[in-house]
């Protein structure tokens, strides 16, 4: 099903600012942190960098299929949003260990 309206490209917008804010944040927190605790601090930022990257990916493809220009199988079950929660807890824990050290 084609939906004609805006919010869609909205919804996708906004996902697209959300995954972005989650690289940028894990890669200033990545820089700010690799001199003082040293690279076990790395782990989980990249890992959050890379789930932010495939939400981003994510966010497009949906939005692709729903304004009709790709077709894709099934539905996600909420692989975005748990890869969210996911991503900012990798953060966060990087940020205790930066401040117990």
């Amino acid at each position: 099903m084609v939906d004609p309206g805006i919010s869609n490209e909205r919804t996708a917008l906004a996902w697209q600012r959300t995954a972005l804010s989650l690289v940028a944040g894990a890669a200033v927190i990545a820089r700010l942190a690799i001199d003082e605790t040293g690279p076990s601090v790395l782990v989980p930022l990249v890992v959050a960098g890379l789930l932010g990257l495939w939400i981003f990916a994510e966010s497009r493809a949906r939005y692709r299929h729903s304004a009709g220009h790709l077709q894709r199988s099934g539905g996600r079950g909420g692989r975005a949003a748990l890869s969210l929660a996911s991503a900012t807890a990798l953060i966060a824990i990087a940020e205790l260990m930066m401040i117990l050290r």
